[in-house]
């Protein structure tokens, strides 16, 4: 019985101590099971976080960038209206057919956008482009690169317009071709500019460069040799055969000379009437050159031309000058032409010796015109408008002198006013140019200037003379003298008194030639003067020279701030005035705007 005890009771505690690790065992497991959940709450803790973070970031990103994408599609519409505004923009499929056209072009060619989607681009071709143009441009193009060139295209109205136009292929990811985009710039006032100032550099009856492109290359080209030829007796042929067989022969013997030229270094230029200069750029000696226009000359002796049926021989005289330190070639060439044909000669190279013979007889015989133009009142004042930049309107007029001589030419002052005033005859010029233009202006409520020089302002007679015009005359605010001269002054008090004498009249006074000789700045607050003309030496070069433009607009902004006026002279072309206009100068004068007439516009 108690065996039996003992041994429950060790089953017990048995079973007890088994309990007992199965309890520990569990807690253990618990334990671990517990700590297992707590790792991988905070493990999804951390997870949740950095989902979050991410989340955050991304949101953060995908602002950024919808905010980007904003920016950038508004930056490009505003590209978009910046070229659409500036540019001419068409689009083609890959076969040419347009497919987009912007308001420019459809404004430059006249069409509607719905008359040119669909058509080809040969809409606008202008008839006179040659085809090669469009082959070589589809050329390139199918070639798949971009092609440039000025075209010349026609309106729907038929009108001519120039564009500069770039035309780039439009490929796919996988390198095809898909569209042509083509960007077109207008150019048509360039162009028309170009052709008019190459119209006025041209002789139209040949086509060959005449007297003004001469002078203008003479100043940037270093010309070796200068021949003038000119054809003998060339009026009689006129008077012979008319003047439509003489206008044919001049255009043979322009192509007949300009084909027997030998030197290959040469320009041949067409002067007026019958005269030709070929000049060279080859430096050769003496000797070479008088073979080379003597074998010239008598080639013309042997050649009989052919002109509606008719043969007519001509025969040439020539004068030439070399290239050793000679400043005036083309005056001196001229001079030995005078002198060939004085002798009778063929031909005659100039020398130094033949240069003061030449201006002494030329003095003379100017002398002679001068006097007989003053005893026949052949001395007339011309007309030059002066615009104002702001109304493009003629305002006032310079009256300018001119000489006719016996033949009815009229003569430029260049050519007689420094032979007049060392003869003494001067004075009587200015008094003429007086009396013609106040009687020109007397019954008109327009302003004029004329001009006087400092030999005019210190003649104490003929400023009494003046004095007594302005006292009779009617509008004396509307004259204007213009103060002429390049050298110094000597006495300031002179020029004062004038100038303030004129004022009690109210006359007004104008400094001509300003930013030369004496017309500077300090001369400003010397002579209280009412208008300024800003030297046209300056005013020619404004487009290409920085320093003209500095010059010009200095100038203005002191007149402005002594409230004088400013006159830009010297204003040969549009964009000449476009740029004084923008520099803010009052009024313009030249060529472009007007040439001097014998009478003004009413």
């Amino acid at each position: 019985m108690n065996t039996e005890l003992a041994l429950l009771h060790k089953r017990l505690e048995r079973e007890q101590t088994a309990r007992r690790q199965a309890d520990t065992l569990l807690e253990q497991k618990s334990l671990q099971l517990w700590e297992t959940s707590r790792q991988l709450q905070l493990s999804l803790d951390e997870k949740s976080k950095e989902l979050q973070s991410l989340n955050t970031q991304l949101s953060i990103s995908l602002q950024d960038t919808s905010e980007e994408l904003d920016d950038n599609l508004s930056l490009l519409n505003e590209y978009k209206k910046a070229i659409d505004h500036s540019t001419i923009v068409s689009m083609t499929d890959k076969d040419g057919i347009i497919i987009y056209a912007n308001d420019a072009f459809c404004k430059i060619s006249g069409y509607t956008r719905e008359e040119l989607i669909g058509q080809n681009h040969n809409i606008i071709r202008h008839p006179d482009n040659p085809s090669k143009i469009y082959e070589n441009m589809w050329r390139i193009l199918l070639r798949k690169k971009p092609w440039h060139s000025v075209i010349k295209n026609m309106s729907k109205e038929g009108k001519s317009y120039y564009v500069d136009t770039t035309i780039t292929p439009i490929l796919d990811k996988e390198g095809k071709l898909k569209k042509f985009l083509a960007l077109r710039y207008n150019i048509t006032n360039a162009i028309e500019q170009e052709q008019r100032i190459n119209r006025q550099l041209t002789d139209r009856l040949t086509g060959f460069p005449n007297r003004t492109k001469l002078i203008e290359d003479l100043e940037s080209r270093k010309y070796e040799a200068i021949t003038i030829l000119n054809i003998d007796a060339f009026q009689e042929i006129n008077d012979l055969y008319g003047h439509t067989i003489g206008d044919e022969l001049l255009k043979n013997f322009t192509l007949y000379l300009a084909q027997n030229l030998n030197e290959k270094n040469c320009t041949l230029y067409k002067l007026p009437a019958d005269e030709f200069v070929i000049a060279s750029m080859d430096s050769l000696d003496i000797i070479t050159y008088k073979k080379a226009i003597s074998d010239l000359i008598k080639k013309f002796d042997r050649y009989l031309f052919h002109i509606n049926g008719n043969e007519i021989h001509v025969s040439i005289t020539g004068g030439m000058s070399i290239r050793d330190n000679d400043t005036n070639m083309f005056g001196n060439a001229d001079i030995a032409l005078k002198k060939a044909k004085l002798e009778k000669v063929p031909f005659v190279i100039f020398d130094k010796t033949m240069q003061e013979k030449e201006r002494y007889a030329n003095n003379q015989a100017m002398l002679k015109s001068l006097k007989d133009a003053i005893a026949n009142d052949r001395i007339i004042p011309y007309f030059q408008p002066i615009f104002s930049n702001t109304t493009m309107k003629i305002e006032k007029y310079e009256t300018l002198i001119r000489m006719v001589d016996d033949k009815g030419k009229i003569i430029s002052p260049f050519f007689f006013l420094e032979i007049a005033k060392k003869s003494r005859i001067y004075r009587q010029l200015t008094k003429i140019m007086v009396e013609k233009s106040f009687a020109k202006f007397k019954d008109k409520n327009i302003e004029f200037s004329i001009n006087l020089s400092i030999e005019d302002i210190v003649d104490s007679s003929m400023c009494t003379y003046i004095f007594q015009k302005l006292e009779s005359f009617s509008l004396p605010k509307n004259i204007i003298f213009e103060i002429t001269e390049s050298e110094g002054i000597d006495n300031y008090n002179i020029i004062k008194e004038f100038i303030a004498e004129v004022k009690t009249y109210g006359a007004q006074i104008a400094i001509d030639d300003f930013g030369s000789g004496y017309s500077n700045f300090m001369h400003l607050l010397e002579l209280k003067v009412d208008y300024i003309k800003i030297d046209g030496s300056i005013i020619k070069n404004i487009i290409e020279d920085r320093n003209s433009q500095i010059l010009t607009k200095a100038i203005f902004t002191v007149a402005k701030e002594l409230n004088i006026k400013v006159i830009a002279e010297y204003v040969s072309t549009e964009a000449i005035l476009n740029a004084v206009k923008a520099i803010g100068v009052d009024h313009s004068q030249g060529f472009y705007l007007g040439e001097p007439l014998p009478d003004i516009i009413e």
